[in-house]
């Protein structure tokens, strides 16, 4: 097996066949030959307008959706050639409705696979805990309640907690934060980012909302009818050089707003020979510019401190964020349409 992918679609394919064997002969492909590697510890996010294939393409993963052309390899084997029951205890899944047994306590939700693997009581029970303080439950006031008892968010991290019980390499996420209110979200998201670091698990996450996907994703697939890959790339190549009129229509409205996420403060973007007015804010290399821009806004003041640590380096202005955009969007273009990224 090759250490630098965990999931591998070969001309992957998949028709769904409804009505007369002519009109089957006929049927249009929601995934017509797909070849696309997820690296293994990588977060890579399927984003594209409903009816393009990217819940096709993550459930084919775990065999909700059976493959009717190529192959799919998850960790060096076929997918097709494995148990399937096994196979999916093996996967991680996470969906929007989360999908939480409603007559078992949180702690049961949790132990669902483990109980199912054998494992003892003692060895569960330790795994539930550390899992409900991972995803910020405290297992003192959680453990007991049942889902009616939980807000969306809550069962959420609970359905998380759930998908990760053995440690799984893979965790496939379908639109999984998208039953929760916009602050919400934006915590879970927080919330995920933080444990998929600290655990380095590959997943693989389908979400239509564009913000979502260049938020959490270290590469994004932007897909279109027919489970076509317009373009495979880092975020940043995403927003800053669409590679296709297709990937340009879906991040077009707020890509000003987006680049600001997304484009940190450099050295090159301060000037050293400015100095800050008196009491002007403070911020650091690296700070991500729409933060930057928003603390020169909201003191109303010409310029902000620019800080290396302890160590003052310069001033910015706005004009000096204008400039640092232009610098994204100019930058060197390492991407290819519909397929790999050289980064």
């Amino acid at each position: 097996m090759d250490d630098e992918w965990a999931i591998r679609f070969e001309h992957a394919a998949k028709t769904y066949a409804a009505g007369s064997s002519a009109s089957r002969a006929h049927a249009p492909a929601a995934v017509d030959d797909l070849s696309l590697d997820v690296r293994t510890g990588e977060v890579l996010v399927l984003v594209g307008p409903s009816g393009c294939g990217k819940s096709t393409t993550l459930r084919m993963v775990n065999r909700l959706v059976e493959p009717t052309g190529g192959r799919v390899l998850v960790e060096g084997r076929d997918v097709a050639t494995l148990d399937v029951v096994e196979l999916r205890r093996h996967v991680g899944y996470v969906i929007q409705n989360v999908g939480l047994f409603p007559h078992r306590t949180v702690a049961q939700n949790v132990a669902t696979v483990p109980r199912l693997l054998g494992w003892d009581r003692g060895r569960t029970r330790t795994r539930v805990a550390e899992l409900l303080e991972l995803v910020g439950l405290a297992p003192d006031r959680y453990a007991r309640r049942y889902p009616h008892e939980l807000s969306g968010g809550e069962r959420q991290r609970v359905g998380v907690a759930r998908a990760l019980a053995t440690d799984p390499p893979v965790l496939l996420m379908d639109e999984p934060f998208g039953a929760v209110d916009p602050v919400g979200r934006r915590r879970l998201q927080d919330e995920f980012a933080r444990i998929q670091r600290e655990l380095g698990t590959t997943v693989m996450l389908v979400t239509h909302d564009v913000d979502e996907a260049v938020r959490m994703a270290d590469r994004v697939a932007v897909m279109s009818t027919g489970g076509h890959v317009e373009q495979l790339a880092p975020p940043l190549d995403v927003v800053a050089r669409p590679a296709t009129p297709a990937v340009a229509d879906l991040v077009g409205r707020g890509r000003t707003a987006r680049l600001l996420a997304l484009g940190r403060l450099a050295r090159d973007d301060v000037d050293p020979a400015t100095t800050a007015p008196a009491g002007a804010p403070v911020v650091q290399l690296g700070d991500e510019l729409g933060e930057v821009l928003d603390a020169i806004a909201s003191d109303g003041v010409r310029a902000a401190a620019v800080h290396d640590g302890r160590t003052p380096i310069g001033a910015v202005t706005a004009a000096d964020v204008l400039t640092a955009l232009r610098r994204l969007v100019a930058g060197p273009a390492d991407v290819t349409p519909g397929g790999t990224t050289t980064a």
